[in-house]
């Protein structure tokens, strides 16, 4: 390095070590920074899985002006077969040690990259002829040491990551062996319900289809939640018109509302936007459904969309129900929470569903708020941004 009393490079790599979050990433900004900090010829890593030991991950990385150096390339080449070949066989951890430690003198540094008391790699250096003093070595042993921080912190991410996916895949598969037996039950329960309007266990067959119906969108909202936490939610935009969906998921919950003798008044603004179809239903879906959930007997729902002066799609719903209470204000959009438990004794829904709504709505550009009195009702709306 020309000047190695400036430390500045080092300081802003380190810095820059500690936001990145992927084997692939570290190695590719370690090998390209440590060769400019370093002014060496060569510099590149190599990562090994522990569980597989199989070289999951290696970097080459040249100085522009020795790319076409074939003797520093077939240089690089053999201490690398050489250290993969002690890395990924039955050798004990110290013949890769030893032969790190014999190897990095005069104009190369080999140093261990350890992680949790395992070896799982290394990171290696070929400079100009006894570029590599002492002073420039303890510099790489610093950078070194926070590479293999920074690897545990990585691994704690990978680990995260590999759980969640399984996850959602072990929920994926057990909710569609659930959904197969439900739909059938929900559908020869209705068939039923439509031959036994005037028979006495009428009521038992409805409760059978309601609470069939209950448990499946239980499932969704799970297997949902679970996409949510893993990965950034996924969306097809599509054109369509608003006004003809919410008109008929509005009229698919006409059963419940003539039930509870409840009012809908809508103003709907006929306009085309663009969003994920499938998601936008699932966003008014959930919020009808507990506007009419909430609401008392004889209640009124009053449902008004429109594009805002920011390009906006708003929808608003307001009810006269049982309100949010200021202390579980903070929660309602959390997953898991069921609000007003003390006050108004209900258990009804999973938590999930506003959550789910949150996601969608942040997943578009939007967001989702309320304003809420408890005993005195509540007003959700949403914004979903629109290209102009």
């Amino acid at each position: 390095m020309n000047n190695i009393n400036n430390i500045k490079p080092v300081y802003k790599f380190l810095k820059k070590l500690h936001t990145l979050k992927t084997y692939k990433d570290l190695s590719k900004e370690v090998i390209v920074e440590l060769l400019n900090i370093t002014d060496a010829l060569a510099c590149w890593i190599c990562l090994v899985n522990p569980a597989t030991s199989k070289t999951e991950l290696k970097k080459f990385h040249y100085a522009p002006s020795y790319e076409k150096n074939l003797s520093l390339k077939e240089e690089v080449e053999n201490i690398h077969v050489i250290s993969s070949e002690l890395l990924t066989s039955n050798f004990e951890a110290e013949d890769a040690l030893d032969y790190f430690y014999s190897t990095s003198k005069n104009d190369r540094i080999i140093e261990p990259i350890i992680y949790r008391e395992n070896l799982l790699g290394y990171i290696a250096l070929i400079g100009r002829k006894d570029s590599f003093h002492d002073e420039f070595k303890d510099i790489v042993g610093i950078i070194i040491e926070n590479i293999n921080s920074r690897l545990e912190i990585i691994s704690l991410y990978e680990d995260k990551a590999r759980s969640m996916k399984e996850r959602v895949e072990f929920l994926a598969s057990i909710s569609h062996e659930f959904k197969t037996p439900l739909n059938s039950i929900i559908g020869f329960s209705d068939i039923l319900k439509s031959k036994s309007l005037e028979n006495e266990n009428y009521k038992y067959i409805d409760n059978i289809s309601k609470s069939s119906r209950f448990l499946l969108s239980l499932i969704q909202d799970t297997l949902d939640l679970s996409r949510a936490e893993s990965a950034p939610m996924e969306l097809r935009y599509q054109k369509f018109r608003p006004k003809e969906i919410i008109t008929d998921i509005i009229w698919s919950f006409e059963e419940i509302r003539l039930e509870k003798n409840l009012e809908f008044n809508y103003t709907l603004s006929d306009v085309e936007i663009s969003a994920d179809l499938k998601r936008f239903q699932q966003l008014i879906y959930n919020l009808i459904s507990n506007a009419i959930k909430f609401s008392h007997t004889g209640g009124i729902i009053t449902i008004v969309t429109y594009i805002n002066e920011h390009k906006e799609f708003v929808f608003e719903i307001k009810d006269n129900g049982d309100g949010i209470s200021k202390k579980d204000s903070g929660v309602i959009f959390n997953f898991f929470s069921q609000v007003n438990r003390n006050q108004l004794k209900r258990q009804q829904g999973s938590g999930v569903g506003l959550a789910i709504c949150k996601t969608i709505a942040k997943a578009h550009g939007g967001d989702i708020k309320f304003k809420s009195r408890l005993h005195h009702g509540s007003t959700f709306w949403f914004t979903i941004p629109q290209k102009v």
